[in-house]
């Protein structure tokens, strides 16, 4: 596919059709993670309490790369490969979407080992010092190796796993919200701390709980309509789940006095959770931490399999990469579960793992401009893309600052990650990439 290129029709030999509510749970399970769980006490660090604020934001930022997605999907709605058909189609098989498509690949297999290293930490808050580091590793190990013989019974499968998970999150996370809000104490509500600068920075971090929103697009193979479902599953996704953020995080400020939200910065929603109801409370809040987190295993290692096998089409003259992989699904699901088990059990995900808001604005950014080269083709305003460029643009910016003083291993880790992707693209059109001929 280029830029010039006929969009791709679906292909409709799968024998079972995606749903349109195990699309939109598909790329709700992509947003979960353990993001809300995890990342609101260290963004309250950042913002106080403008968190709904900074929550807000980075819905408004995601929702310019959501509308270049719905435009591309509709008109591209490709063969699975994701965001990675979508920057061939905005590139061609160029160096640029070569190169980003490989780092693409990377970002989703380590989120798909952040996501099962959280499961490990949520495992950890239920049984306490019953598990070793290692044997919660293991663990870890095991969740990956599940979802991804799950994910061999196709997408079908996994948009009902992921919405059978999510919906028992939404439950956990709406009941929270409503028992909060009817215990809260209304003369003493909490509104202070936060800058500009500090709400730029929290919509960054919080940018993450967004980036899921495209893995349903890897799914297009098994849609009746993917040019429709795919805009519409991601637009409801992330206006079901900008709503449900904005009111659990207002609702978590609210409710938590303000040393315990220091205090209990790296489990504020837990926290919050064991206020208003107690233990059971807060351990129904742990187990539906768990199951966004399996959700979201579940949903992103089956995008990076997909994405691993776009990259391998793309650099198809490398032949050896070609017998890796093999054809049809079972090898890419290995080869990626492999790699996320060696993250798990050898990298310090923490450290390197926040770098994944940064790699994603990147990416984001990146994609957003390629779409103005083909907006002809797509409809799409102009105007929108340059805002999606420019707010993702920014926001990389101001994190990569922010973490180059605060976590500067994340911003090594990312520069790394980009300079070895690079290289590799380097390698492959050195050696592989055939030349074109000698002009006369």
């Amino acid at each position: 596919m280029t830029p010039s290129g006929t969009p791709l029709q679906n292909a409709s030999g799968a024998t079972k059709k995606m749903g349109m509510i195990s699309a939109v749970a598909m790329s709700l399970s992509g947003m979960m993670g353990s993001g809300l769980y995890s990342v609101l006490g260290y963004a309250f660090l950042t913002d106080g309490t403008h968190i709904p604020i900074a929550f807000f934001t980075a819905a408004v930022a995601v929702s310019f790369t959501v509308y270049s997605f719905c435009k591309l999907s509709a008109t591209y709605p490709g063969r699975g490969g994701g965001p990675a058909e979508f920057m061939h189609s905005c590139y061609g098989n160029k160096f640029i979407s070569g190169w980003i498509n490989i780092f693409m690949c990377l970002g989703f297999l380590l989120a798909t080992a952040l996501y099962a290293a959280s499961f490990t930490d949520f495992i950890s808050t239920l049984t306490g010092p019953l598990l070793s580091a290692g044997q919660l590793k293991v663990v870890g190990s095991v969740v990956v190796v599940f979802f991804a013989l799950l994910n061999l019974f196709g997408a079908n499968i996994v948009g009902r796993v992921a919405a059978g998970s999510i919906g028992l999150v939404f439950l956990a996370l709406i009941t929270f919200a409503g028992t909060g809000i009817a215990h809260m104490d209304y003369g003493s509500l909490q509104w202070k701390g936060g800058s500009l600068q500090g709400i730029a920075v929290a919509t960054g971090m919080l940018y993450i709980n967004f980036q899921g929103f495209a893995v349903v697009t890897s799914a297009a193979q098994s849609m009746a309509d993917p040019s429709k479902m795919l805009p519409r599953s991601m637009t409801i996704a992330v206006t079901l789940i900008a709503l449900l953020y904005l009111v659990v995080s207002w609702v978590a400020i609210q409710v938590t006095p303000h040393a315990e939200l220091v205090a209990h910065s790296d489990d504020l929603l837990g926290e919050a959770a064991r206020i208003i109801g107690g233990k059971p409370a807060f351990i129904g809040i742990v187990i539906s931490a768990l199951l966004a987190c399996a959700a979201a295993v579940n949903a992103t290692i089956f995008i990076a399999a997909k994405i691993l096998t776009h990259v391998v089409n793309e650099h198809s003259e490398a032949r050896f990469l070609a017998r890796l992989i093999g054809t049809g699904n079972m090898r890419p699901l290995l080869i990626s579960s492999g790699i996320v088990i060696v993250m798990v059990l050898c990298f310090p995900l923490v450290a390197v793992g926040k770098m994944a808001s940064m790699a994603f604005l990147l990416i984001f950014g990146i994609i957003s401009f390629g779409h103005l080269r083909i907006r002809s083709q797509t409809g799409a305003a102009a105007w929108i893309l340059w805002g999606g460029v420019l707010i993702n643009g920014s926001l990389f910016v101001s994190l990569f600052i922010n973490a180059a003083k605060t976590a500067p291993a994340s911003t090594f880790s990312l520069v790394v990650a980009l300079i070895g992707t690079c290289a590799l693209e380097i390698f492959y059109r050195c050696k592989f990439a055939p030349r074109p001929p000698n002009s006369v």
